[in-house]
């Protein structure tokens, strides 16, 4: 799921990676990662700190990387959103990408975060713009979202859950993911 959000955000900026472990897809990716034993929001707000304390302030996104149906359009679109916070809701009331367009803002995931991002932006008083679409929030969290990516995935995410013998089929007019047994 991440080499797919990492080919859609391609070419749209500069691309860190923030991840607990060293993961091997790290090793051969060519953009700046940060191995980090913090929390999320740790991690995430130590980041939007050190954009802003920077010389030249710039924007910055937070795309998670269970978005396997993410395009670059849907990144474009979302920087083309107007607001000092950029929320992208998921469908179970996450946050699935934050555009932070002022050093005020940080981040807080945990339970609802999209209640608590949009609660956040309010009581700072910063213009908030929200970028819905189907794609930014399915985020792949639970089992049965592997259907969506079977689906309407067409990377590498499809190609690697086909691979393990992943299949639709249908169980009383409700599409369902069914593994084939391996012998």
């Amino acid at each position: 799921m991440l080499e797919d959000v990492l080919e859609a955000a391609s070419g749209l900026g500069r691309i860190t990676i923030i991840s607990r472990s060293a993961l091997p897809v790290l090793q051969r990716c060519d953009h700046r990662t940060l191995v980090s034993p913090m929390e999320l929001n740790d991690a995430l707000n130590w980041m939007i700190d050190e954009v802003n304390g920077q010389e030249r302030r710039s924007d910055l996104m937070v795309v998670m990387a269970d978005l396997a149906l993410i395009k670059d359009e849907d990144i474009k679109a979302m920087m083309a959103t107007e607001g000092d916070v950029v929320l992208s809701p998921g469908r179970g009331g996450g946050t699935n990408m934050i555009l932070i367009r002022t050093p005020l803002f940080h981040t807080c995931y945990w339970g609802s975060s999209f209640i608590h991002h949009r609660e956040e932006a309010k009581r700072l008083g910063l213009r908030m713009g929200i970028y819905a679409s189907y794609r930014s929030g399915c985020d792949i969290d639970e089992p049965s979202d592997l259907a969506e990516v079977l689906i309407h995935g067409g990377g590498r995410t499809r190609c690697f859950i086909e691979g393990l013998g992943f299949t639709l089929s249908a169980d009383g007019g409700r599409t369902i993911v069914h593994r084939a047994s391996r012998i």
